[in-house]
């Protein structure tokens, strides 16, 4: 009986062996028909066109989305509208009026944020989109136009690329429009803060962030630093450390 059972075991790991060989050589024979991708294939089909540009955009976005909390808004510093600050330009977000304690808003809008990363991201594409690479694995694509979209949420920021793409090899046939990633970060809610605070300084000429930030449960970390003549505002919220910051500027005092 012993016997008998260990011919059993071996005659069932020979069978499973011919099925996973049989299975592993299927796949290979329809990866071409039906698109399925096999680990390591890069580039061997249309479902990888889609993940090389979801990695693109994961590999070019976050540098732009960091950047522009760190420059208060602003990717685009030109000369008068911004302080360095331990070497990174940032922008003044109210404009000091001469002889008043309160300043002007610049006026910073989500919409401008999510122009500015929309261009920057576009340009950054092109450092990392090759679709080279599968025309040399025998696709034939027709490229449409591209179109990069941001859309600042209060915690999640969302990049589109909306570009047509008809992709043909052999019978199969595959249409892309629009590929998309997601980046956790609480810029619109930093930017809600930036405004409140902006709005007391052109009004007030002041901002108290310790009652704020208990109004508000401890959800956001302000810290104001006074570097002559200017204020700066260091935003954060408790969960995260994306950080926005932007300056106050300020009037210097005669002497």
């Amino acid at each position: 009986m012993l016997f008998k059972r260990g011919r059993g075991q071996i005659s069932g790991f020979a069978i499973l062996g011919i099925v996973l060989v049989a299975v592993v050589i299927l796949l290979f024979f329809l990866r071409d028909q039906i698109g399925i991708v096999l680990p390591g294939n890069l580039g061997g089909t249309s479902a990888d066109i889609g993940e090389h540009i979801r990695d693109c955009l994961q590999d070019v976005a976050p540098e732009y989305i960091e950047r522009i909390g760190l420059q208060g808004g602003y990717l685009s510093t030109p000369e008068d509208t911004f302080r360095l600050y331990e070497g990174t330009p940032v922008s003044m977000l109210c404009y000091d009026i001469e002889g008043q304690s309160i300043c002007r808003n610049r006026m910073l809008t989500l919409s401008d944020m999510e122009q500015e990363l929309s261009e920057a991201i576009d340009q950054g594409l092109n450092t990392c989109i090759n679709f080279g690479l599968f025309q040399k694995k025998g696709y034939d694509l027709t490229i449409g136009q591209r179109d990069v979209q941001v859309e600042i949420g209060p915690s999640v920021t969302k990049v589109t690329m909306i570009q047509p793409l008809h992709v043909v090899k052999g019978d199969t046939v595959v249409d892309h429009q629009e590929f998309f990633e997601t980046f956790d970060v609480p810029l619109g809610r930093l930017y809600d803060v930036s405004q409140d605070i902006v709005n007391a300084e052109a009004s007030m000429g002041e901002f108290d962030q310790l009652p704020y930030m208990l109004a508000h449960k401890g959800q956001y970390i302000i810290e104001k630093k006074k570097p002559y003549p200017d204020k700066l505002y260091i935003l954060q919220t408790k969960d995260h450390p994306y950080l926005f910051q932007f300056f106050i500027e300020g009037e210097p005092t005669s002497t």
